[in-house]
């Protein structure tokens, strides 16, 4: 992925089939899909919600991002169309759904792109060691960007603020759909939501911060996503009395 230097971006796109029957997301998918997520939904048993309004849900930023709105996402934050990007996730969902990513960004790549059918054949059946695969390459990247709140997601966050609080982005989805809608309405130009992309995701790129507590343990920021404070201070206490 750095081939002649160049950095590169991990990005988790989870806008997979299973993820989003679960959430019961389907913006920008032809109604066929949609019908074909909500029988996946209802054919699950452990899946306890069934009935779910993908739009409101949305709207509230409960969604995977689609690959459309990632590629915005980037591309007003100033990521050039020649970055090289590496798709952290399994096979993304709908027909013609990462069109819109590949236009505006023509170096992406995933381990079946990058490693040879050789190469690949020890992972083959065993979906938790192409998943370590990623999370490897997620770990090094230059920039992490995840666009759906998960368990890889949160352990490479965390691991990253560990390793020394590497970039990672994380998309303010609420606020980013919103403009991203009216942007596609004409109430804003492009200037305009770059402006805004920017601002609102000023802070939101892995600077240190402290786990936010809650009232139930249930309530309080995840652990693993941010170790901050505990796991971080302690290995600073120990390299500091190393040293001395």
């Amino acid at each position: 992925m750095r081939k002649d230097g160049n950095p590169y971006i991990a990005l988790h796109l989870r806008y997979e089939k299973d993820m989003l029957s679960f959430t019961g997301c389907a913006h920008n998918l032809t109604s066929n899909e949609a019908e074909e997520l909500q029988q996946m939904r209802y054919d699950v048993n452990h899946w306890k919600e069934k009935d779910i309004d993908g739009e409101e849900k949305r709207r509230q930023g409960g969604c995977p991002m689609t690959p459309r709105e990632t590629a915005l996402l980037l591309k007003a934050l100033g990521f050039p169309s020649t970055t090289n990007i590496y798709i952290v996730a399994g096979e993304t969902y709908g027909n013609g759904s990462m069109k819109a990513l590949y236009d505006e960004f023509e170096n992406i790549f995933t381990h079946s792109t990058l490693a040879t059918e050789e190469e690949l054949e020890t992972f083959e059946n065993y979906q938790n060691r192409l998943a370590a695969l990623d999370y490897i390459v997620a770990l090094e990247s230059d920039v992490f960007v995840y666009t759906y709140d998960g368990n890889m997601a949160k352990a490479v966050q965390g691991h990253r603020r560990f390793e020394g609080f590497r970039k990672t982005i994380n998309p303010d989805r609420q606020n980013l759909v919103k403009l991203i809608d009216n942007l596609d309405q004409g109430q804003i130009s492009w200037k305009k939501f770059v402006s805004k992309v920017k601002r609102l995701h000023a802070d939101r790129q892995g600077a240190p911060y402290p786990r936010e507590s809650g009232d139930f343990p249930k309530l309080e920021e995840n652990f693993y996503a941010n170790p901050l404070p505990g796991c971080i201070c302690e290995r600073h206490r120990s390299l500091n009395m190393h040293e001395s």
